[in-house]
């Protein structure tokens, strides 16, 4: 009979070689988890640095400029709401003045172009709507007035204000407050519109 030294080296058993397995594919489990959360910690904290950046700088002047003219803009429509023109073609005329002093040279990165198209759009838009006699074709101008708004409003989040789409004229407009009064169609078709972006927009 063989003595134990002479059978030769002890082979492991099946269940020694899987828990050997089992234990290694642990350990690289624990070492591919440590290296994802690695990887995550310095991803969140790339991000978190740069959350503050915006796609666009230099817009704080601009945006700034703005509010007089949104001021003007905002009599225009709710006069129009209200099925009236008075007052239209002085707020037409002061937005027209206001529009000269802007200043988007300034303003780089994503929207930059952009910006730099509002100036004259507005301009233009004021002049023909300060035309305007009758309510029909002040209506029409100032589809070409709040393009150029809303364009701006888009990008620059002004406090309290909300764009609204109305599909039957189909134009966008802006305005404070949830309550729609729609400046194309006044009384006729007063609450036709949708809140697409601002404050009050529906989650």
């Amino acid at each position: 009979m063989l003595s134990i030294t002479q059978m030769g080296p002890k082979k492991p058993l099946q269940s020694e070689r899987y828990f050997d397995n089992h234990y290694n594919n642990h350990k690289m489990e624990k070492k591919m988890k440590k290296i994802f959360f690695i990887l995550t910690a310095v991803f969140i904290t790339l991000a978190l640095s740069s959350a503050g950046s915006p796609v666009f700088a230099g817009s704080e002047k601009f945006d700034e400029k703005m509010q007089p003219i949104l001021a003007e803009y905002l009599k225009i429509v709710d006069t129009l709401a209200s099925d009236k023109t008075e007052g239209v073609v002085d707020f037409a005329k002061k937005i027209e003045t206001l529009a000269g002093t802007l200043s988007p040279s300034l303003v780089t990165g994503e929207h930059a172009s952009h910006y730099k198209s509002i100036p004259e759009k507005i301009s233009d838009a004021a002049r023909r709507t300060a035309q305007g006699k009758d309510i029909s074709f002040v209506r029409a101008a100032i589809v070409d007035l709040s393009k150029p708004m809303v364009m701006w409003a888009s990008m620059s989040k002004p406090s309290g204000i909300n764009v609204i789409y109305c599909s039957m004229n189909p134009g966008s407009w802006l305005q404070k407050g949830n309550k729609i009064r729609n400046p194309y169609y006044g009384a006729k078709m007063l609450t036709c519109g949708e809140i697409i972006s601002g404050p009050d927009k529906k989650k």
